[in-house]
């Protein structure tokens, strides 16, 4: 099936697969920070759109001064990303349950062990994403963590080489944020994960739908 409509618009039953691909993602992912840090987090609907060109630059744009981006790669067949943009806080945070230690210096990766807890961290989140998602389809997707970003500095991940440039000429933009919460019920931003599948992989789990 085509990906967009007669008028130029994304399919409704193509947004409506990847608004709940979204959901379905990030909120396994969630419940995974979720059980670390012992809180509770909201997810905020997520927001749906093509996007007609994906450069890195474009990306790492994506990232504010107090963000701490975990970038991650589809693994063929599938090409695309998925990006954690989480607040340094919230990093910080899990560095610290993770280790039992307090994070001293301001740079998550001058320390060892505590680099060594975000490559933990980001292993987590990619084999929450990647069973979510593989659940509802019924297929394999294998997710790789490939890049830290914090500020100017990109620190590569894992075994995963950054020889695929970030490119295409046509992506959907599956945006999902979430906050914690609470007893009370007062929220605070914890961050947002960007799914970001090109049109081939888009297609690939529309297959995989029966749709």
């Amino acid at each position: 099936m085509g990906l967009f409509d007669q008028d130029g618009k994304l399919d409704t039953d193509v947004q409506d697969v990847l608004y709940e691909l979204g959901n379905v993602g990030v909120g396994m992912a969630s419940i995974t920070m979720g059980r670390l840090l012992d809180v509770r987090i909201e997810l905020v609907s997520p927001n749906v759109i093509p996007v007609t060109e994906v450069s890195e630059q474009m990306l790492l744009s994506q990232i504010e001064p107090d963000d701490i981006g975990i970038w991650m790669r589809f693994a063929a067949p599938m090409s695309g990303f998925v990006l954690f943009l989480l607040k340094r806080s919230f990093v910080r945070a899990v560095v610290e349950k993770m280790t039992g230690n307090r994070c001293e210096k301001e740079k998550l990766f001058g320390d060892e062990i505590a680099f060594s807890a975000v490559t933990e961290f980001a292993n987590m989140l990619s084999a929450a994403y990647m069973k979510a998602i593989g659940n509802y389809t019924n297929i394999r997707i294998f997710l790789s963590p490939y890049m830290f970003v914090d500020k100017n500095e990109r620190i590569s991940l894992g075994a995963a080489p950054q020889t695929e440039s970030v490119a295409a000429d046509q992506a959907i933009w599956v945006e999902t944020r979430f906050q914690l919460s609470d007893e009370g019920g007062k929220t605070d931003d914890a961050g947002r994960a960007i799914m970001l599948p090109d049109g081939n992989t888009v297609q690939m789990l529309m297959r995989a739908l029966g749709i």
